[in-house]
């Protein structure tokens, strides 16, 4: 009997040695896949974190993996951690393989996602929106990576450097503590990041358990584990001013989580930890910085590297496959005709829904962002 591929939904626990080898070994082969998101330590963590964790798994015709997709949700799916997952994507050695084929005969309805790295494995209809992400890459010193950069920087690090001065003079020497394990310094950066969710009106991811324990999980690892979340801190004197805590497997740090006092914004605080984390890459052993999707404001001075994510959605079977359509059909109209209503109402239901696990909590979410958007 000929024997075919096999597409099936199973739990972290029921997969084998030979199947983390061969997501570590995808992994590895694909540049796309560069991110810590994609290390198989971060899917394991959220598993512990969320029962609705799996992973979409498909094997060849002599039983060998080839592919992995690991997802949260049940009908309606989103990538693992979502929407706390930066990027997403397909962990898999066939280069013909797309997110329809996988997901075939798994049950799963339809996949929605925001940050997808491998859009050549979607239909156009699937896609609806593009973002350029920013990174830059330090492969010697510092001062090589900044001499490779254009005027416009020049112009940046110039302004960045009259700032220090005026930190400097004003209220005391700018330092960098790297590897913070300082308890108060967190929780500083879940306070500062938290008011600036209510300032702006925005979704406060962190008002969900299991996302403040996904990120104070990876973050007492420490320095040494093979995942794990970094945080750095930038004072003035002894004043704490801006912190950045960043998913990290050694060579990659992504920069996830960044706040700073508001009473010290004309200092430029993110800007000077960012220049201090360039300045310690030798002690810090990073080859790569994330800054994530967008080349808006600060970024675009900094980014060597960038690569098309993309928002949108796979409908596979059933009314989930043709809810998803009608969602879809309804944003791209709404774009203009109603200013990307639609749209922000779907992200913004995407991300609660995603942190959220009972109805009562999505709708109280739900209703706060109809105000919102009544207002402005």
């Amino acid at each position: 009997m000929k024997r075919t591929r096999r597409h099936i939904l199973q739990r972290v626990t029921e997969m084998t040695q030979a199947d983390w080898d061969a997501w570590a070994a995808m992994r590895a082969a694909n540049p796309s896949l560069i991110s810590p998101y994609f290390h198989s330590d971060y899917t394991r963590l959220l598993s512990d974190l969320r029962p609705d964790v799996r992973i979409v798994s498909v094997y060849n015709e002599a039983g060998e993996p080839i592919a992995f997709l690991p997802i949260q949700g049940q009908r309606f799916a989103r990538p693992v951690g979502a929407p706390m997952s930066d990027y997403h994507g397909l962990i898999t050695s066939d280069p013909n393989l797309t997110y329809k084929q996988a997901l075939a005969g798994t049950g799963i309805g339809a996949l929605h996602f925001s940050h997808a790295v491998d859009p050549a494995k979607l239909g156009p209809t699937q896609i609806l929106s593009r973002e350029e992400t920013a990174a830059l890459e330090i492969k010697t010193t510092a001062e090589d990576w900044r001499a490779t950069k254009d005027g416009s920087y020049r112009r940046h690090l110039k302004s960045n450097r009259r700032r220090v001065r005026k930190a400097t003079e004003e209220i005391g020497e700018p330092r960098v503590e790297l590897f913070s394990r300082n308890i108060d310094v967190y929780q500083t950066l879940l306070d500062w990041k938290r008011a600036k969710f209510s300032q702006t009106g925005k979704y406060d991811v962190l008002s969900a358990d299991w996302t403040q324990s996904l990120i104070r999980d990876l973050w007492e690892r420490g320095r040494n584990a093979a995942l794990r979340c970094d945080m750095h801190a930038l004072y003035f004197g002894d004043r704490l001013a801006a912190i950045d805590l960043g998913l990290s497997d050694g060579h990659t740090f992504h920069s996830w989580m960044v706040a700073y006092d508001d009473a010290l914004s004309e200092y430029g605080p993110g800007i000077q930890l960012m220049e201090g984390l360039i300045e310690a890459t030798p002690e810090t052993g990073y080859g790569r910085i994330d800054l994530g999707a967008g080349l808006e404001g600060y970024k675009r001075h900094y980014a060597t590297q960038s690569k098309t994510v993309i928002a949108g959605f796979v409908p596979i079977e059933g009314a989930a496959g043709r809810l998803s359509r009608v969602y879809a059909a309804t944003e791209r109209w709404g774009e203009t005709a109603l200013r990307d209503a639609p749209g922000k109402l779907r992200r913004r239901y995407s991300q609660i829904a995603a942190c959220e696990d009972g109805v009562a909590g999505r709708t109280r979410h739900m209703l706060a962002a109809f105000k919102l958007a009544i207002r402005h």
